[in-house]
């Protein structure tokens, strides 16, 4: 069976690329809308998330040490607009109250271009064995020709 080509992928700190690609973080609250949808790659970005790095154990820096660049896949189902005040009851209704006490609230976006914030609903993530390295891109978006594994 041929691999699949991801023509697209999203950029994200750590931990939580690597939460995207295991699949604890499934749904994920935006600034901006996507109008993408199936596999794309995700791209674990240089940065670590300094919230999460000051309380973070040996073990968890050490399971994402040297993951930077396409870290694996997941597929894009859908992207719901949520008003600001309503994305707990979203999130929970989604996902459960379990889902929305592990959410890093302080990634829920402040700073709204249409006073509305995006949860893209992520499905069948995969990890892969070793990053991809990945050049450029937008902020949020790089154009990719990756084989997904």
């Amino acid at each position: 069976m041929a691999k699949r080509i991801l023509e697209a992928g999203f950029k994200l700190f750590q931990p939580w690329a690597n939460d995207v690609v295991k699949g604890k973080l499934h749904l994920l609250v935006r600034s901006i809308p996507t109008k993408r949808r199936g596999r794309v790659a995700v791209i674990a970005t240089r940065g670590i998330d300094d919230v999460w790095l000051r309380n973070a154990s040996e073990k968890e820096l050490k399971e994402i040490e040297n993951k930077i660049g396409a870290i694996g896949s997941v597929e894009i189902k859908d992207c719901i607009e949520v008003k600001p005040n309503m994305v707990k009851e979203k999130l929970i209704k989604l996902a459960g109250k379990k889902y929305w006490d592990y959410y890093p609230k302080y990634l829920i976006p402040k700073k709204l271009q249409k006073d509305m914030v995006y949860i893209w609903v992520l499905e069948d993530a995969r990890e892969w064995k070793k990053p991809k390295r990945i050049e450029g891109g937008g902020i949020i978006w790089a154009k990719l020709k990756l084989e997904d594994e």
